[in-house]
C-alpha cells in the first residue's frame, strides 16, 4: 500500500513539473498579401507576387499577368477571368465575356504575355481573375487564390 501511494505521488509531482515547463509550439506560418483593391487575404504564403494589367487598341485589349510561386507548385495560374466594360470607367462594371481558366502545372510562376482579345469597343475595360497556386501534397495541400483588377482602358469602337 505504501508503495502504490509513493507512486501516486511521483506521478503529481511529476505532473505538477510538467506543466511548469516551457513549451513549443508550432503554427503554420501565414502572410498577409494586400490585393489591387486595398483588402487584405490571410493564405498559406504560395504566391509570392502577382501582377495584371491591360492595355488596348481599336476593338482589341491585350491582357499581361504573372502569378509568382514561393516554390515548385502543383498548380499556378489564373482562374475567373472575365472581361468587364464600363460606361464611365469606375462604375458600373458589367461581364462582357469570360475566359477559360489558365493553369499550369509542376512550376513555380505563370505568365500571359500582351494576350490578345477582341472586343466591343465604345467603352473602358478592364480585366478581373483571381490568381491561384496549389502545393503540391497528398493529404489536404494548402491552395491559395488572390482577386485582381486590372487597370481600366478606354477601348475605342472603331
Amino acid at each position: 500500500m505504501k508503495v502504490r501511494k509513493l507512486l501516486v505521488l511521483f506521478l503529481a509531482i511529476g505532473l505538477m513539473i510538467a506543466n511548469c515547463l516551457p513549451l513549443a509550439v508550432y503554427a503554420e506560418e501565414t502572410t498577409t498579401v494586400t490585393t489591387s483593391d486595398g483588402g487584405d487575404i490571410n493564405s498559406a504564403g504560395l504566391i509570392e507576387s502577382y501582377s495584371l494589367s491591360l492595355s488596348g487598341s481599336i476593338r482589341s485589349i491585350y491582357i499581361t499577368a504573372s502569378t509568382f510561386g514561393t516554390e515548385t507548385l502543383a498548380k499556378i495560374g489564373f482562374t475567373n477571368i472575365s472581361v468587364q466594360h464600363s460606361y464611365n470607367g469606375t462604375s458600373g462594371w458589367s461581364t462582357e465575356y469570360s475566359l477559360d481558366d489558365d493553369i499550369v502545372t509542376n512550376t513555380d510562376a505563370h505568365y500571359k504575355n500582351s494576350e490578345y482579345h477582341s472586343v466591343m469597343g465604345g467603352y473602358y475595360y478592364r480585366v478581373k481573375l483571381d490568381h491561384y497556386a496549389k502545393e503540391k501534397g497528398w493529404f489536404f495541400p494548402d491552395s491559395q487564390s488572390i482577386t485582381n483588377y486590372s487597370n481600366a482602358v478606354w477601348i475605342p469602337a472603331g
